[in-house]
């Protein structure tokens, strides 16, 4: 009986082997012996994995996780640019590789199949001491890896049939742990609404104010984790000094509340202003957060100094003209009140799914478990029908702050009609869309890194800073 089973694959050569040969093969076989015998398989032990194996120039390493191949990959490479280098040879030496993950047929100590070959044309495609992954393998190996994945676009390779999304794997420069360990969210404080409710809000990063108006649902000390906010909170806290808090009724913000409405929602956000001696600031709008900061710009125009909107929307579902959004809002307000704490798959996996469509599955899973503890399934029903409710569309006029409005155009949490409306009715907005299915995109996302720059060159020109 033939055996199956789902592996990652490691391929990896030495640049320019050919050439090595022919100024040395003593030398050279052994400078390979020993950096395999010192470095590879020491390596290789250590994340799990197995080599299946040895060419005269490179070899194929199966392991059982994608994130243990990743991170092993970019380890060996870290240690063939060390200095002095893992063997001994008169020449630089360097490595290839390339990972893809899938079935693989077993016949003995052997594999083989399209996995195999497809991890080899990416290590063929991989430039001089590069790591080249598929978009499988980066999903699969999820979040929170201490690297940056850099999206090399769709490519095609001979032989194989499907174009495959390609991403390189970089090492974050030095001293970016430290950076990430500065920007975590343990230094929570409290400050109180109008009507006496403990807003919980945290302050991330230094240099000018920077502040994101409540959106969808939230915990502050669950951030860093959240698909579709922790690239967010880590790129501001670098140039900005980052507030956000968690709206009334969510997070670590009280639970049990007198009111919940959209116009104490705005008022909430004046309190956190305050709190954190905000006189002026422009603000981070995501999802409902566009509508609360147009509201709030408009109240107090002063203290605005611009707005970024990220999938944002003037129009709640019960406030759409078609029947359908009506429907789906009262049928999802009655389903998250008895179903939002169903065991998995759970209507909160299909929130996670809208919301960030491009994360990994292991990614998209934890966002679903960690909305449990963000909020009680009453109050989400409660929070649900106002948001339902929204609808700015006389506010937005009245919005004088410039205002960069950003909405991907398959978003299938609220379309881009509605980011199109809210630009549409803004005296100074510039509108911008982007080709992905994302509601907020994630870090993975094709189009995250022109986002980014969008964004940043908006927040420089709000802020004078010139970042």
């Amino acid at each position: 009986m033939v055996e199956h089973r789902l592996s990652s694959i490691l391929a990896m050569d030495i640049v320019g082997y050919s050439a090595l040969m022919q100024k040395g093969s003593a030398s050279l076989l052994k400078a390979l012996d020993e950096l395999f015998r010192s470095t590879i398989k020491p390596k290789v032990k250590a994340y799990g994995g197995r080599v299946v194996k040895l060419m005269g120039d490179g070899a194929i390493v199966e392991f059982t996780s994608a994130r243990n191949a990743v991170l092993c990959a970019s380890e060996i490479q870290d240690l063939m640019g060390s200095d002095p280098p893992p063997y001994n040879h008169p020449e630089r030496l360097a490595l290839r590789m390339g990972i893809h993950a899938g079935d693989v047929t077993v016949s003995g100590a052997d594999i083989f199949g399209e996995s195999v070959n497809i991890a080899a044309r990416l290590e063929a495609a991989a430039p001089e001491g590069g790591v080249l992954i598929s978009k499988l393998v980066a999903d699969l190996a999820g979040s929170g890896l201490p690297l940056i994945l850099h999206n090399e676009g769709i490519r095609r390779f001979k032989n194989i049939e499907e174009p495959l999304q390609v991403f390189s794997v970089v090492p974050k420069p030095d001293g970016q742990a430290s950076t990430t360990e500065a920007i975590g969210s343990d230094d929570v404080r409290f400050t109180k609404s109008e009507d006496g409710v403990n807003l919980a809000w945290t302050l991330t990063g230094k240099g000018p104010p920077l502040v994101r108006a409540p959106a969808w649902i939230s915990r502050l000390d669950l951030d860093m984790r959240l698909p579709h906010l922790a690239h967010f909170i880590k790129n501001f806290s670098k140039a900005y000094s980052f507030i956000r808090f968690d709206a009334r009724g969510n997070g670590l913000s009280d639970r049990e509340i007198p009111e919940m409405s959209f116009d104490q929602l705005v008022e909430d956000l004046r309190a956190v202003f305050d709190a954190a001696g905000v006189d002026r600031a422009p603000i981070l709008g995501m999802s409902q957060g566009c509508a609360v900061a147009s509201a709030f710009a408009a109240r107090y125009p002063e203290r605005v100094s611009g707005i970024v909107m990220v999938g944002g929307f003037a129009l709640g579902r019960a406030k759409r003209p078609e029947q359908k959004d009506r429907d789906r809002a009262s049928a999802v307000q009655a389903m998250m009140k008895v179903g939002w704490d169903d065991d998995y798959p759970s209507l909160r996996d299909m929130m996670a799914d809208m919301i960030v469509p491009l994360a990994s599955v292991e990614d998209r899973r934890q966002f679903a478990e960690a909305m449990l503890k963000m909020v009680t399934p009453e109050i989400i029903s409660r929070y649900r029908s106002v948001l339902d409710e929204i609808d700015v569309t006389d506010v937005l006029p009245h919005v004088e702050t410039p205002c960069l409005v950003l909405h991907c155009d398959q978003d299938r949490m609220h379309p881009a009609e509605q980011g199109r409306l809210m630009a549409s009715l803004l005296p100074s907005a510039r509108f911008v869309s982007y080709e992905s299915p994302s509601h907020i995109p994630s870090e993975n996302d094709p189009c995250w890194p022109q986002i980014k720059s969008e964004i940043d060159r908006f927040l420089a020109e709000c802020t004078g800073t010139g970042h």
